[in-house]
């Protein structure tokens, strides 16, 4: 399925992101995000490998990621990419079907199912799609009918999820942060490391000699085998390093210089943070968020790394007091769910399932 064939059989579609948030960039410089879902028609029920959701075009990233590669002298990694863009189970496939992308524009849509299962498990993306009221561009009876029971989805794994996506941006910023003050200055070398131009020793076969007892392994072979896991991961940072320096927005570049971490993720963590502690406290979730103005500050660098940390610091331990006192349920009402999920199938395709 192409995007304009989903687009068609779109039930709700709307604006997300920073303009959904309403912390975009006052000179209008931030991209906007639509996200919205869609039914399929039956027949797509019937299709074996899934094989018709066409998402953004993972050929064309892995070409590009290819002369990334060649550009930083990765080689290797280059010959990887190529050997994936070829290979046919990737073709131009969604990494993750029943998704299917806008090629070249910041657009999505998912299909119902994988949407109700995602929003199901409180995924932090998309479960601000029941609660959105302002920028929608699609809506639909049939979605109104999900919005009005979207107390069947909130529950107390919010904690853990929105946690989980807040762990990603602390990792993002510390990383990036390390890139800033303490950048790698060339590309490791097999020399540096006390390796040969070649492995001597097979990938497959590292671990299994790391994991067998050391009096069973010669002390050479076992040396050798720690140099290569030092070499590579070395190799990874390097890599990830001239990915990052490359592909860094130059608005977002200064940014980082200036301040000396990313305030992107920093006010994604803040913002995460405070819709984990609202959404266990409240059972709500506020898209349009009332502390705009202070996520603005964060994403202006007017906050130190040091204040965005603490303040992350004491929003998790606030979640995990709010756990325990909170009146959601612990998981989704999933019978509910299907069962919601079934009746409008029912009536969509004219069907009867049982």
């Amino acid at each position: 399925m192409h995007y304009e064939e989903a687009l068609s059989h779109a039930i709700f579609r709307y604006v997300s992101g920073s303009h959904a948030y309403g912390t975009q960039r006052e000179d209008g410089s931030s991209d906007e995000d639509i996200r919205g879902v869609f039914i399929a028609p039956l027949h797509y029920a019937f299709d074996l490998f899934n094989s018709s959701f066409v998402g953004s075009g993972t050929i064309a990233q892995r070409l590009k990621g290819a002369l990334g590669d060649i550009a930083d002298g990765n080689y290797a990694s280059a010959a990887e990419q190529i050997r994936q863009a070829q290979d046919p189970e990737n073709g131009d496939l969604s990494t993750s079907v029943g998704t299917v992308g806008k090629p070249g524009a910041d657009e999505e849509l998912h299909e119902l199912r994988k949407f109700l299962k995602l929003v199901a498990d409180n995924n932090p993306n998309l479960l601000e799609a029941l609660w959105i009221e302002r920028l929608i561009r699609t809506t639909t009876p049939v979605w109104e009918r999900i919005r009005k029971a979207r107390d069947l989805f909130l529950s107390k794994k919010a904690r853990f999820t929105f946690s989980g996506y807040c762990f990603s941006q602390i990792k993002r910023i510390e990383t990036h942060r390390g890139y800033l003050l303490h950048p790698p200055s060339h590309k490791p070398t097999r020399e540096e490391f006390g390796l040969p131009c070649e492995t001597i020793i097979s990938k497959e076969n590292r671990n299994a000699i790391l994991s067998i007892p050391e009096q069973w392994v010669s002390e050479g072979a076992r040396e050798v085998v720690l140099k290569e896991k030092r070499y590579n991961s070395a190799l990874e940072i390097w890599t990830s390093y001239c990915k990052w320096e490359r592909e860094r927005n130059p608005a977002r570049k200064e940014l980082e210089r200036k301040y000396s971490y990313d305030t992107k993720h920093a006010t994604h963590l803040i913002r995460l943070s405070k819709m984990c502690i609202e959404i266990l406290r409240d059972g709500e979730v506020l898209v349009y968020r009332p502390d705009r103005d202070e996520l603005r500050q964060i994403l202006n660098g007017e906050w130190p790394y040091e204040k965005v940390m603490a303040e992350a610091n004491k929003y998790e331990a606030q979640a995990e007091e709010l756990y325990e006192k909170s009146p959601l349920r612990k998981t989704a009402d999933h019978k509910g769910i299907s069962e919601l999920y079934g009746e409008i199938c029912e009536e969509h395709y004219g069907i009867r399932l049982a």
